[in-house]
């Protein structure tokens, strides 16, 4: 007999019906868009997809949405668990889904596709490690648990499991920040290489150097000898250096050509920085070293600056990239 699952499921974003979950021992979930029974549609994804399709859901949701109602009316099977994570009193209610799915709007319409549970146990969240929570911190209404399953069995299923997580280190937690940290960086990237490609780039970098202090103005309607970004210190930008900014939405490494290329247009007195969402080849960054007056910022660079700096950033371009500050546990983050 296969092992039970385990799934995540969550009981609307603000726990709203809760009393459905604990009072009615049901597992009730949203997807208001198929407002019928959903057994009664053909058994695989495509069908469900489908469904979706023609309710005015944004095209790219609809395999996410279809996915978990899916697996609820068809994956989901009689013995396997339930975590629920209750916000109302910060516990995780443990259980055991007991029927079959049905459609029953009574109590809450919306959430009206169902199945039975049998509630065994609740925990508080302390009694778990970081890395524990983090993966039932999933946006999405359902979904199977499976990096920390077998924490989840220990503690809610073994006689006299211990209620707090507290004593000693917690290994996960420099997992789970480096998760975070990684994960707000490859926002970040996706944002600048998707939305912000061309001539906006040119203009989120000038906006970038103005929060790091510079006076910076791009230079599309004055010039196109390369140089996109002009910045300086002082009001009326005639003391040097003058900073002559190139910039590239290139994923690819930039080329020692492109590099001597542009710093030919840089002269003595000025500083060259060349701005790149990508890399640059070996020999690039060799001609680099050999120039005093030439910076080059690369895609790693470029995002530590971004969240350096973020807070200075004008509205505009903090609503092109939006991010959020939040704390999260001070442990020092290992290289790999």
């Amino acid at each position: 007999m296969a092992a039970p699952r385990i799934w995540a499921v969550r009981a609307g974003a603000a726990s709203q019906v809760d009393h459905i979950f604990m009072t009615r021992n049901q597992l009730a979930v949203n997807f208001a868009e198929i407002d019928g029974d959903a057994s009664a549609l053909p058994a695989n994804r495509s069908a469900f997809k489908e469904a979706f399709g023609r309710s005015d859901m944004r095209a790219a949701a609809i395999p996410i949405q279809a996915g978990q109602l899916f697996r609820f009316v068809h994956e989901m099977r009689i013995g396997d668990r339930v975590v629920y994570p209750r916000k109302i009193d910060r516990m995780l209610c443990w259980g055991e889904v007991t029927g079959p799915y049905v459609y029953d709007p009574e109590g809450a319409s919306d959430y009206a596709h169902r199945r039975g549970v049998q509630w065994l146990r609740n925990l508080s969240r302390d009694a778990f490690s970081q890395g524990a929570l983090y993966e039932l911190g999933s946006v999405l209404t359902l979904f199977e648990v499976k990096s920390f399953a077998d924490e989840f069995l220990l503690k809610f299923e073994t006689s006299g499991a211990s209620q707090s997580h507290a004593e000693g280190t917690d290994e996960t937690e420099e997992i789970v920040v480096k998760d975070i940290v990684e994960t707000t960086r490859d926002f970040i990237f996706k944002r600048l290489k998707t939305d912000l490609k061309g001539f906006p780039l040119e203009g989120f970098v000038a906006d970038l150097f103005r929060a790091m202090g510079y006076r910076a103005t791009t230079t599309r309607a004055m010039r196109d000898d390369g140089v996109d970004v002009i910045a300086h210190r002082d009001v009326l930008g005639v003391e040097p250096p003058i900073l002559k900014i190139q910039v590239k939405a290139q994923e690819s490494n930039i080329s020692a050509d492109q590099v001597k290329a542009f710093c030919a247009m840089v002269n003595d007195r000025d500083v060259g920085v060349y701005v790149t969402i990508g890399g640059y080849t070996g020999p690039a960054k060799d001609f680099a070293r050999t120039k005093g007056n030439l910076k080059l910022i690369d895609g790693v660079e470029f995002i530590d600056l971004v969240q350096t700096h973020y807070d200075r950033l004008d509205h505009r371009n903090r609503q092109l990239v939006p991010l959020r500050r939040l704390l999260v546990p001070d442990v020092a983050i290992g290289e790999d």
